[in-house]
């Protein structure tokens, strides 16, 4: 669905007065309403033209993947422009939550050795219109609340800014979903210019870092992005940001048996962080065919995160689901 800005210009180019705009923003996050011929509210012209040039929905679903216990669904969707496909994931958390993981781009440059979506490599960019429109979908598929949406599914979301920021600015208005900022999460594998641009921004969202290593010899190896954007910069640009928002950034650590695991890893984590205002969020890691790698043992995960606790560092081991239907983190890869 279109934002409110470029729907008022759709409107009055066709000679229909802008507030007209808030009425369909309404009627299609609020009311759940995919149909304009159910939009009695609105003239018979502007409903034909709405039917002519505004699809509710810039994408549509090939796939669905559903866990045995249904608290995930996975969704191929096939982008209507091109044909290309993305993958986005409905969470259903035991407190309540509901959260949409949403992709920014089609495959990813990034290319993080662990991750499923990276071996696809590049394809292009997504529009604002079909990042907001994976969450959208999940509204208008079900009588659930979306209450959180994170943007950690295919794609380097920095390297698509102002999609994402419009996406982000879409979703958050209150013409529409109305979803809190504080409610949206933006994961980035280190892209500094991003997280410097986004320090100015009046869009109160989270902000998570794909950290995975506390040195910059073995996060070049995991991220490769890492040559461009170094840790230390990284680092630098990331108290800057905390300096100027005030607000906490969470670490995420994807835990690989015997590469990133080790007990002196954790005190290298934990003096990394020592002080800083975050979090830190140890990833379980799940199993992909196109990587050589394996899950740390549980016991070895809580004794890392015991090391890294005793620097004052908060610390909590990510609640894995949907693993069974490669709906998990790492586990997107555009393909049934």
């Amino acid at each position: 669905m279109k934002d409110y800005a470029e729907l008022v210009s759709i409107l009055e180019n066709a000679g229909h007065p802008p507030f007209r705009a808030s009425q369909v923003l309404h009627d299609v996050f609020k009311k759940g309403i995919a149909d304009y011929s159910q939009m009695i509210n609105l003239p018979q012209g502007l409903r034909d033209v709405l039917s002519e040039k505004v699809p509710v929905l810039s994408i549509e679903e090939k796939h669905v993947s559903i866990t045995p216990d249904g608290s995930v669904r996975k969704i191929l969707f096939r982008c209507k422009k091109d044909g290309k496909k993305i993958e986005s994931v409905l969470m259903r958390f035991r407190d309540g939550r509901r959260t949409v993981c949403v992709s920014s781009q089609v495959g990813c440059a990034v290319k993080c050795v662990f991750c499923a979506t990276g071996k696809m490599g590049f394809k292009r960019s997504l529009s604002y219109e079909e990042i907001a429109d994976q969450v959208l979908y999940f509204v208008l598929d079900s009588e659930e609340e979306i209450t959180n949406v994170v943007f950690m599914g295919m794609g380097e979301p920095f390297n698509n800014y102002e999609n994402v920021l419009r996406a982000c600015r879409h979703l958050n208005d209150s013409r529409g979903m109305n979803l809190g900022a504080r409610n949206i999460t933006l994961s980035t594998a280190g892209v500094i210019p991003g997280i410097l641009q986004l320090i100015p921004e009046d869009l109160q969202v989270n902000l998570a870092i794909s950290l995975h290593a506390p040195n910059q010899e073995l996060r070049q190896e995991l991220v490769p992005i890492a040559k461009k954007y170094p840790l230390i910069e990284l680092m630098d640009a990331l108290k800057e940001y905390t300096d100027k928002t005030h607000r906490r950034i969470s670490y995420e650590y994807v835990m690989l048996a015997g590469v990133n695991d080790s007990l002196s890893l954790a005190h290298e984590l934990g003096k990394l962080l020592k002080g800083r205002l975050c979090h830190v969020n140890l990833i379980p890691y799940n199993f992909t065919d196109k990587t050589k790698f394996r899950r740390s043992r549980d016991q070895k995960v809580e004794e890392f995160k015991r090391i890294v606790e005793t620097y004052r560092v908060p610390v909590t081991v990510r609640v894995s689901l949907g693993q069974s239907i490669d709906a998990a983190c790492g586990q997107l890869a555009g393909r049934k």
